[in-house]
């Protein structure tokens, strides 16, 4: 799973209102995707949390 790196949440909380539009528009775009895997990865932990525990079956 590709996660942001420290450095380009760095460069993301630095843009500011008056920044470039095409350079917040990408910072969107990295945060969206960051966030798509985040919610695979979590169901993906759910599901093994719950064949484990024999919640699922």
């Amino acid at each position: 799973m590709a996660e942001l790196t420290p450095e380009r949440l760095f460069e993301i909380r630095g843009l500011a209102p008056t920044s470039d539009p095409i350079d917040c528009w990408a910072a969107v775009q990295d945060l969206l995707r960051d966030r798509e895997q985040l919610l695979r990865a979590n169901a993906e932990a759910a599901e093994e949390l719950a064949t484990w525990t024999g919640a699922l079956r």
